[in-house]
């Protein structure tokens, strides 16, 4: 190839080694002609046939052609259409407002100094009106409910005599809870009176469905605490000797989210379960009561599944971190149980040779003294 007219021009000439070089050469030189022979009398490709090599594109350009962004959660907000997925978007959308109305929300009925005082007039006159015979009627009946709890021992089934004496009393008992309970409800049609002048929307209403939320949610929360007290003790008790640490933090984790999650449960059913009486102390209307019912049971399962939501994520990190460091724990294990077994080898090994240097000081005296006599 000339590089230059000046230049020195220089050709590439294949070098023979010998003749086993010359051989291949040739060879190669034969299969190179037989293909082209081939390809000849085949005659050339149809158009349209020949299939080039599929180029890969990189993974950079495919995700800046398509818009996407990295990252799991990233990636799957920018991919999520709410549209195609109505029953996930409604169940989001009910679940964000029933927190908004738990935390963010004022009361939609606002209170004002007349509706306040005529709150309070009324109620001072529902608990002024017969105050002392309702008093009386509740004491009786408490009264009259310890006689009857009193008599009835647990052997009085098999004495006629007893049986008779308890049966008086629970038709005294009877008889003592129609009284109170008349006082009782004409007390409570007052109250309900006195609450309407309010309205189920006021703040009085609002507070009084979150107390008895709080109420429900602190049950719950005793219940999974204690039963979770109870779960670790006897996990205690009945581990095996060879679960390792990260075993017994993991399966105590799980019954500690399980008895959380039972808890809440029941503090959301509990707190459905009791609404309506609170709802009807106020005397609203059918319509009015009803979506008060569920605004508040939405707004009630918001908070609980929020508080489950965070326990589930900090015990999904703990047991992404435990499970990544298992190996280097494994690891430091299985090197103390090796460090621990070397060093009862060496205990055992010179407890040994402690007892042959005996037993040879001994066989030794033993020689001398039978040569001395």
């Amino acid at each position: 190839r000339s590089i230059d007219s000046g230049a020195r021009t220089t050709s590439a000439i294949p070098r023979s080694v010998g003749p086993a070089s010359s051989a291949m050469s040739a060879a190669a030189e034969g299969v190179a002609s037989e293909d082209a022979n081939a390809a000849d009398a085949a005659g050339p490709a149809p158009p349209g046939t020949a299939i080039a090599p599929r180029v890969s594109e990189p993974r950079d350009e495919a995700f800046a052609r398509s818009g996407v962004k990295r990252g799991g959660l990233v990636s799957y907000v920018s991919r999520w259409r709410p549209l195609r997925t109505p029953r996930f978007t409604l169940t989001l959308l009910l679940y964000l407002f029933g927190l908004f109305v738990a935390f963010g929300a004022a009361p939609p009925v606002t209170v004002t100094d007349a509706m306040q005082e005529r709150y309070f007039r009324k109620m001072d006159a529902a608990d002024a009106i017969d105050a002392q015979p309702r008093l009386e009627a509740e004491r009786n009946l408490k009264r009259a409910s310890s006689q009857t709890r009193r008599a009835n021992g647990p052997l009085c089934f098999f004495s006629s005599s007893c049986s008779s004496n308890v049966k008086r009393l629970k038709e005294k008992e009877k008889e003592v809870y129609v009284v109170a309970k008349a006082y009782r409800d004409a007390h409570k049609e007052r109250v309900r009176d006195a609450k309407r002048e309010l309205g189920l929307w006021s703040a009085l209403g609002v507070a009084e469905a979150k107390s008895l939320f709080k109420k429900a949610y602190e049950n719950g929360k005793v219940y999974a605490t204690r039963t979770s007290y109870y779960d670790t003790f006897w996990l205690i008790l009945a581990g095996r000797s060879d679960d390792s640490l990260i075993e017994l933090l993991l399966r105590w984790g799980f019954q500690v989210l399980a008895n959380f999650t039972v808890g809440m449960t029941s503090a959301v059913f509990s707190f459905a379960w009791n609404l309506p009486s609170t709802i009807g102390s106020y005397g609203a209307n059918l319509a009015s009561a009803v979506l008060f019912y569920g605004v508040a049971v939405i707004s009630a399962t918001s908070v609980a599944f929020s508080l489950l939501l965070v326990l589930f994520g900090t015990a999904g990190g703990v047991t992404y971190g435990v499970v990544a460091a298992a190996p280097a724990l494994a690891r430091l294990e299985q090197s103390q149980r090796q460090a621990e077994r070397q060093r009862m080898l060496r205990e055992r090994s010179f407890r040994g040779s402690n007892g042959s240097r005996r037993s040879d000081e001994r066989e030794r005296r033993a020689y001398q003294d039978a040569h001395l006599d």
